[in-house]
Order: structure tokens, then sequence, then C-alpha cells
């Protein structure tokens, strides 16, 4: 069984150097209402696979500027994890809320809107109720969201190829398959389907008998 898991747009919004807790929940709100379209983006054919996309505007605007003419099923475990932020009106740079925020998460703040626990439990419930279903899907979600699933899914043995390296960032694209499916004679470990050297191919032939 194969992910293909794609990090959504944001909207244009620009991000101030300084803000309010408040102010920040407020932009975060509205950067994932809507996706800006970027121009050379590389579209993903759904080929029969299902879409399933966050709640948020951003995730089906992605969708339907990505995947041509796929349907897209709502999933709420999708949805982004929300910022851990205390309340009150001082301002401070975005870098030391970010800190804040990661922090509250790790530590489990009961005013945390949602702890690193509830949100690897989540991504465990998504990835168990998929791959009850089975087959290869498409899913549409944030970067924070994103982080989580390919952590849960490194765990159960999943592989990714990404586009991006670091952080997960809007529009970055990546493949996640089962080690065994993988050749692992090099540092490509390129997928057996598709190898791409001639380690690769000989795997593959091995493989096919």
């Amino acid at each position: 069984m194969r992910f293909w898991i794609i990090c959504s747009g944001e909207s244009s919004a620009a991000l101030p150097a300084r803000c309010t807790a408040e102010e920040l929940q407020r932009l975060w709100e509205e950067r994932l209402a809507a996706t800006a379209p970027r121009p050379g983006l590389p579209r993903v054919e759904a080929n029969g696979r299902p879409l399933y996309v966050s709640p948020r505007g951003a995730a089906h605007g992605t969708a339907f500027l990505l995947v041509p003419g796929a349907v897209a099923l709502c999933e709420p475990l999708l949805d982004e994890i929300p910022p851990a932020l205390p309340e009150g009106g001082k301002s401070a740079p975005l870098w030391r809320w970010e800190l804040t925020n990661r922090m509250r998460c790790r530590r489990g703040i009961k005013s945390a809107p949602e702890s690193a626990k509830q949100s690897r439990a989540r991504a465990d419930e998504l990835i168990d109720k998929l791959e009850r279903r089975g087959e290869d899907c498409i899913l549409i979600s944030h970067p924070r969201m994103i982080a989580v699933l390919l952590d849960r899914l490194r765990v159960r043995g999943y592989v990714a190829q990404r586009t991006g390296i670091g952080r997960v960032k809007p529009f970055e694209q990546m493949l996640l398959s089962r080690r065994g499916e993988h050749c692992g004679g090099c540092a490509h470990n390129c997928l057996l389907s598709n190898p791409g050297c001639n380690v690769g191919r000989d795997k593959a032939k091995r493989a096919a008998g």
C-alpha cells in the first residue's frame, strides 16, 4: 500500500514580524482558509486512487490545483494541528511564538488545543483506517500534521521519498511505501517497481523470480 501525501498551499496573507497570540491565531486561520496559486507546480494524476483532504479551504484549493478531475473526500483527521498559544495581548516575534507552540504541545499543557500525544493518536487512527481499506490513496494536509504522519508511518515500516528536505513546506509532495518495496542497495533506495540503476534492476529481476 502506498500513500501519496501533498502539503497544501496557503493564502498569500503576509505574516508580520511581530504579533500577539490572538493575532497569530487569526492569521493562522486565514492562511489555511484558501490557497494562492503558484505557477509550475507538478500535478498528480489520481488514476483511480481516492483523494482525502483536510477540512481546510487551503487543502480543497490545493486538490483543485494539483489533482485535476479527482473528487476530494473530506477527512477531519487530516486537519492541521492548531497552535498551542497562551492567552494575552503581549506582542512577540514570530520565532518566539513558534518555539512556545512546540514546547506547549510537547509538554501536553492542558490549555493546548492538542498535545503531541493526541496528535500522534489522531495520525495513528487515520493510518489504521486507511490500511483497513487497503488501497493506495492521495492525502492533502498541512505542515504540522504531515510531519506527525511521516513519523508514525516510518514507525510502521514505510519509507518516504520527498520533493523537499527539512521541514515540510507548502506544496511539497511525498510518496510513502513499504520498506520491502525498495531496493536498499544504494543511497537512492528506489522502488523496485521503478529501479533507477543496475543494482535496483538486478534486485527487481531477482525478486520477480
